[in-house]
């Protein structure tokens, strides 16, 4: 069965569409509710960065990391938040 999903594992620009697709069905599903969609409009600026990747990779018991589908760093949770701004 795996065979049926190789051209999708091995096609990473078909990967790429689909998870920015994603991405910005996701965004707009946010927006739709009235979320904030960037740093600016939560009213957080570059300087708030390093606290608050601290209390996402720090607190709660953890070592300067979060898990999930992928393990991310402070350095990686740093660089996503700047994007945010």
């Amino acid at each position: 069965m795996a065979h049926l999903y190789e051209r999708y594992l091995t096609n990473t620009k078909e990967v790429e569409v689909t998870a920015l697709e994603g991405i910005e069905a996701f965004r707009s599903f946010l927006i739709s509710l009235g979320m904030p969609k960037n740093f600016e409009e939560l009213g957080a600026k570059e300087e708030n960065i390093p606290k608050l990747v601290e209390i996402l990779c720090r607190g709660n018991g953890r070592e300067g990391s979060i898990s999930g589908f992928v393990t991310l760093h402070e350095k990686d949770c740093a660089e996503i938040y700047r994007m945010m701004l």
